[in-house]
Parts: C-alpha cells; sequence; structure tokens
C-alpha cells in the first residue's frame, strides 16, 4: 500500500469511532459452544472471536450481508453504513480504484465484520487467500506464515492475515491481527456480555459494545450496547441495552434516558424500560428515521455520553 493509501485509509478510520448480524461462514474456531453447550450463532458466535483481554474495549459488529442488502434497498437511510465496517471499503472509494483489483476481495466476500478497539478488524466469510496474498504483495507487504493461514506484513506499519473463511487486519507494526481462529477465552464467556448481547438479539444487523468498566464510565453502568434490527420492508429499529449495578443504579440511568424522549427531543417516542431484580437491563427503543440514522451513536455518541463520570 502506497503512503498516501495509508494516510487515507487511516483518515478514514479516524472520521468513525470505532467502528459496530446473521450468521457468517463458520472459520476454523469460530463456531464454539455457549454456556449451554449449544453452539454460538450471529452476534455471541462474534463475541466469542475477541479475546477476554479486549473486555475493556469498544467493539462494533456487523452483519455485512444484511446491511449490503439494506444499503441497497434504502441509500438514504442506511448509506452511513456503506462502508459495512470493512476499513478497505472506504479506502478503495477514496481512491476510486475496485477493492478487488487491489486487495485481492471486496465485500460481497464477506459475511461478518467486527472491529476490536480503533484499529484491528476481523472479517468471515469466503475468501481467495492466493488472490489476497497477490494484491497485498503488489501494495508492499511481504509474505510470512501463520496459524491456519498468511500473514502479510507492511514495512511502514499494519499486518493481515488470511485464511480461507477469515482475514483479519491490524494497522499497528506493534499489535498483531485478531487471530484466525478463536480464543479459548473470549468476551462471550463473561456473564455481562452474554446479558447483553441477549437483550441486544442475534438478529442485529449492526451492534456495538462499549466496553465494560471504560475509564470514567458511570460506576452505575455494568457494560451497554446499541444494536440495530430491520423487518422484511426495511424498518429499522435501535436498542440500547445497559447492565447496571444495582436497581437504584438502573432507576437513575433509566432517568438519563428518559430525559432524550420528550417532545421535541431526538428521541422523542422512544421507550424506556428499568428492568427487574438486583442487576437490571435497562432498555430503550426507537425508530431508526433522518433524526436517528442507524449506527448513529457511533458518530454523535449522544447517548453513550449519558453513561460517562461520576453523578
Amino acid at each position: 500500500m502506497t503512503g498516501n493509501g495509508r494516510r487515507a485509509l487511516r483518515g478514514c478510520v479516524a472520521t468513525a469511532l470505532v467502528g459496530v448480524l446473521g450468521a457468517g461462514a463458520a472459520a476454523c474456531g469460530d463456531d464454539p459452544a455457549d454456556a449451554a453447550g449449544g453452539s454460538r450463532t450471529g452476534l455471541t458466535a462474534a463475541l466469542g472471536t475477541a479475546p477476554e483481554a479486549d473486555a475493556g474495549g469498544i467493539l462494533t459488529y456487523t452483519d455485512v450481508t444484511a446491511t449490503r442488502r439494506l444499503v441497497e434497498q434504502d441509500k438514504k437511510l442506511y448509506g452511513g453504513l456503506a462502508t459495512y465496517g470493512i476499513p478497505e471499503v472506504a479506502q478503495a472509494g477514496y481512491e476510486k480504484r475496485p477493492l478487488k483489483e487491489t486487495h485481492g476481495f471486496d465485500e460481497n466476500d464477506v459475511n461478518t465484520s467486527l472491529q476490536i478497539g480503533s484499529d484491528r478488524w476481523r472479517l468471515t466469510g469466503r475468501f481467495d487467500v492466493n488472490a489476497v496474498t497477490d494484491g497485498m504483495k503488489k501494495l508492499g507487504y511481504t509474505e510470512g506464515a501463520t496459524d491456519g493461514g498468511v500473514l502479510l506484513k507492511d514495512p511502514d506499519g499494519g499486518q493481515v492475515a488470511v485464511s480461507a473463511s477469515v482475514r483479519s487486519l491490524s494497522m499497528s507494526q506493534d499489535a498483531p491481527p485478531p487471530a484466525l481462529a478463536a480464543p479459548k477465552a473470549s468476551v462471550a464467556d463473561d456473564a455481562a456480555y452474554r446479558a447483553v448481547a441477549r437483550c441486544i438479539g442475534d438478529g442485529t444487523y449492526y451492534a456495538t459494545f462499549y466496553g465494560k468498566g471504560r475509564e470514567g464510565q458511570s460506576p452505575d453502568v455494568t457494560l451497554y450496547a446499541i444494536g440495530a434490527t430491520a423487518t422484511a420492508d426495511g424498518t429499522s429499529r435501535e436498542r440500547l441495552c445497559a447492565l447496571t449495578a444495582s436497581a437504584a443504579g438502573a432507576t437513575r440511568t433509566a432517568d438519563k434516558l428518559r430525559a432524550t424522549t420528550a417532545s421535541g427531543e431526538r428521541f422523542a417516542g422512544a421507550t424506556v424500560d428499568a428492568g427487574s431484580g438486583a442487576t437490571p437491563v435497562v432498555t430503550m427503543e426507537w425508530a431508526n428515521g433522518p433524526r436517528a440514522l442507524p449506527g448513529d451513536q457511533n458518530r454523535t455518541m449522544q447517548l453513550p455520553k449519558l453513561f460517562m463520570g461520576e453523578r
């Protein structure tokens, strides 16, 4: 990749917050058992590929297959998701060159995308390893080997790993790309992530988990995420799910959210539920539209800001 190409890619990524559904093609180790002994699918399968060490970071998951259909159906509503969680798609648009030609794959080869933090991605789908390898080598990457696939390194920073079913990327010289196989211990093994994932639902085509125990986060909230679902006619709704530390914390959290749903406010008409139990999951749901585009919270951070800071 040229210096200008790398700068363009990093610029595109920097302009969007780290940025997260049907099940994609299974890769080696991509279908770990859940706590009940069954198989993880969709969103929970994606979380099962993020190492437990990444629990404090932001994770954004995109069902690329479903999102492509939605973008084709309504570009005005879903156009903000048209990079499909694939940083090279944004780069290809900037350079006005077909991604397949430069990188050996494109969004049509991808089923799911998981962005981990600000500079790592793991894509599942079907990849022509030789085509990807040849493309990256033409961009100046050097070829090596990694468990289950090929490792390609940019001398100026950045690494790509690819197998027939996974392509992963790191923009850092120091951090390797996400592993091709799922880790033995992942964020999906964390009870907080399982609770929030159940609330968000595996039918979600786009979701962001904002990290467990993030610095500066309200002590009332253990973990929260926002996910979007769409009906057959393309009508989209988003749901925020916040696992709280106590019933009192849930009440305070619900009150913050309700303040954004008053008449004239951006989320007017949204519904908020304070949940129940010792550590309730607070939910907020709203319809997507011109004032609340899918994935908008990764750009405006309006709702996530409510969870930052002490009361």
